[in-house]
């Protein structure tokens, strides 16, 4: 008989939780917005992401990306610069192409076009920004795979709600929902760590139990 496999055996608990952990991959993949700025304009942490990197190679004095960070950052915004073509945009009536070549070619500058705050704000909250929006991407990457959820995704979604404090950035629902999750897969792993039962400890005779067995088998054949 085939045996089942793993994510049939789970538990509804631990199933919403895979759910959970799964839909802040997505949200942070397809850039759902997390922060609003004081002109209301939305973005999200790969974007700060990806603006950091690209200021970073002005500063250095380089007219361009390398072709390396280029991909990356290509890469990395793929996902949501697709899904505004294609799904957003005609959502609200806007048109949209949605050639994957067109798409990856103009993902950064889709990721920063709402970064204008970023060139106002002093270098050491742009830090702390760039390094709450890693640690948030890193821990919900890191939780998913590994099945359960990491302290990392806690610690981002702590450090990016100070950076949005000290930014004057306002939170989203989708950020709110992000923590909720973290918090809850933390919660469920403490409760699951007091609830593992302790196995009891083996009796002082079970070695010498077969050995007296033997023993006695053998006096029988005698």
């Amino acid at each position: 008989s085939r045996s089942r496999p793993a994510w049939l055996s789970l538990s509804p608990d631990m199933g919403a939780m895979l759910l959970g952990r799964a839909a802040v991959v997505l949200m942070l993949a397809l850039q759902m917005p997390f922060m609003v700025t004081k002109t209301g304009r939305s973005t999200a942490p790969i974007g700060i992401i990806t603006k950091f990197v690209v200021e970073s190679s002005k500063k250095e004095g380089a007219p361009e990306l390398s072709d390396n960070a280029r991909m990356m950052l290509r890469a990395l915004n793929w996902p949501g610069h697709m899904f505004s073509e294609c799904v957003l945009n005609p959502m609200v009536g806007k048109p949209g192409n949605c050639d994957a070549t067109f798409v990856f070619e103009r993902a950064i500058s889709h990721a920063i076009k709402d970064t204008a705050f970023w060139s106002a704000l002093p270098e050491q909250p742009q830090q702390i920004l760039f390094g709450a929006s890693t640690t948030t991407l890193f821990g919900a990457v890191v939780s998913l795979a590994q099945g359960r959820t990491h302290l990392l995704s806690v610690l981002g979604g702590a450090m990016l709600g100070y950076a949005m404090f000290l930014c004057g950035l306002t939170p989203t629902f989708q950020y709110v929902l992000c923590v909720l999750i973290a918090v809850l897969g933390i919660r469920s792993r403490a409760v699951g760590t007091l609830r593992t039962p302790t196995p009891p400890p083996p009796p002082a005779d079970a070695g010498a139990q077969p050995a007296s067995t033997s023993s006695k088998k053998g006096s029988k054949q005698k």
